[in-house]
């Protein structure tokens, strides 16, 4: 009877081992899997830049969970809690360079999972998932175009720049010179400096030209010629610009004599002179030339010092009246100077005669 007690007694501990083993909780193992999207490539412009179309494996396993946001060191800059947090963060914010996107799942404690840690020192159970790149690019910037202001005079000879050049910082995919109207209106587009040293401005008639450097990444609308620069868009930094400025004078044409004078002691004035209306240049002065040799023999400012000129004086001979438009700067413009050899921006009127006899 002892020895069938101690029989059953046995058997009822191997039962009661084998019923504990069956109510045994198997430990969970942590596996992020695979996170699909991306990669990201944004331009650090100021415009807020969000991540989309992030999705998890729906494999994955572990009780709790979290993104992760890295630099490219695996130290820790973020950690949105769900996809649409994760859909929330501005990348632009975080400047130039680039950030991983992880995903994990842990059981517990995970010492570590904090801003400021490193991944590779998570402390736990846990699996991290693949990542995601985001590569923040610096925007556009066109820097500081170098060269002088210019000024040409509108004369039928080819007038082109020189000495124009760009910085040695700028940044930006894609670039090229800009030329508009001082409206902003698009002229040109010569796409390096030796093309924009090609452009002949004196072609383009009277007016005020503005140079630009452009830098741009691919997407930009609204750079073609006729269109205007305020209407561009994407992503882009214009330079300063440089002036061209073209000056166009005309003398015109002037009426009256010519005139015939008898030297006689009695003092000869002109009368009755006067401008058709199509001169054009920012000064104006009338010259009174020596008929024989050119020689500027004086510089009467208006129509009135004109004909307070007396002739008698001047002796025997001819002399010629002409009317000059011109811009500043011009040289030779002086008594006793000679007319052949004005240099700048000027125009010389039709002659009229006077003669001295």
């Amino acid at each position: 009877m002892k020895k069938l007690f101690l029989i059953v007694l046995t058997m009822g501990f191997f039962a009661a081992c084998d019923s504990d083993d069956d109510n045994t909780v198997a430990a969970i193992e942590p596996n992020a899997g695979t996170i699909l999207g991306g990669p990201f490539t944004f331009l650090v412009d100021g415009v807020p830049d969000m991540v989309s179309g992030i999705t998890t494996d729906p494999d994955a396993v572990g009780t709790n969970r979290t993104f992760v946001i890295t630099d490219a060191d695996s130290n820790i800059l973020g950690l949105p809690s769900t996809t649409e947090a994760l859909e929330g963060v501005d990348f632009d914010g975080a400047g130039v360079g680039s950030c991983l996107i992880w995903y994990v799942r842990f059981e517990g404690e995970l010492s570590g999972l904090e801003m400021g840690q490193n991944l590779d020192n998570l402390g736990g159970v846990f699996d991290v998932s693949n990542s995601i790149l985001v590569t923040r690019n610096a925007g556009p910037e066109a820097g500081v175009l170098s060269g002088d202001p210019f000024t040409f005079c509108i004369d039928g000879v080819p007038d082109m720049v020189s000495g124009i050049s760009t910085d040695a910082n700028a940044t930006g995919s894609l670039r090229t010179f800009v030329i508009t109207d001082d409206l902003g209106n698009i002229l040109g587009l010569p796409p390096t400096t030796e093309a924009l040293e090609g452009v002949d401005f004196d072609g383009a008639g009277a007016g005020v030209c503005l140079i630009w450097y452009l830098r741009y990444e691919e997407g930009l609308s609204g750079l073609e010629p006729g269109m205007n620069v305020d209407g561009l868009s994407g992503n882009f930094d214009f330079s300063n610009s440089i002036s061209v400025t073209r000056n166009e004078t005309n003398g015109g044409v002037v009426t009256g004599g010519p005139f015939t004078f008898t030297v006689d002691g009695n003092p000869d004035m002109v009368s009755g002179i006067a401008l058709d209306g199509t001169q054009t240049g920012t000064n104006g002065t009338w010259i009174i030339t020596d008929g024989a040799t050119g020689a500027i023999l004086g510089l009467p400012p208006t129509i009135e010092a004109l004909e307070g000129v007396d002739f008698d004086g001047a002796g025997v001979g001819v002399c010629f009246i002409y009317y000059i438009r011109y811009e500043d700067g011009l040289q030779g413009l002086a008594p006793m100077e000679n007319l052949a050899d004005l240099d700048g921006c000027f125009s010389l009127s039709n002659s009229i005669s006077v003669t001295r006899n």
